[in-house]
């Protein structure tokens, strides 16, 4: 049901900036600005029942844990700056919103760089 909500709070922000952002620009900035934080909200309640769960998946996977760490990063900075770049392309930066999603793709290879040398080791001792 939350994604209804989710969907709703998303309709009735663009419905209420799009006409005063005709009217005063900064005003549909900040309106859109509010329905992100409302949504980033509900986000983040989500993603503390995801690690929840990760913790109790911990005690099955144990040493190899930490790929799955790597992955839930990976996927959280993803979001993080596809939110930002979002709220940077609504505002009309599409310069800066550019530089937010290199960025982050450039985060995401490195905190994956670990997985990359694990498979390489694992690939060199199979290979002998």
């Amino acid at each position: 049901m939350d994604i209804i909500k989710i969907g709703l709070i998303g309709l009735i922000g663009v419905l209420l900036a799009v006409p005063l952002k005709s009217y005063k620009t900064e005003y549909g900035i900040y309106i859109g600005l509010t329905v992100c934080l409302l949504i980033l909200t509900y986000a983040v309640n989500y993603f503390t029942q995801i690690l929840n769960g990760m913790e109790s998946l911990q005690k099955y996977l144990g040493d190899n844990f930490q790929y799955l760490s790597i992955l839930f990063k990976a996927v959280g900075a993803a979001y993080v700056c596809e939110f930002c770049s979002g709220i940077c392309k609504d505002a009309g930066y599409n310069g800066i919103a550019g530089q937010v999603e290199t960025m982050g793709k450039m985060y995401i290879l490195l905190i994956g760089m670990p997985v990359l040398f694990a498979l390489m080791e694992s690939i060199q001792s199979i290979a002998g």
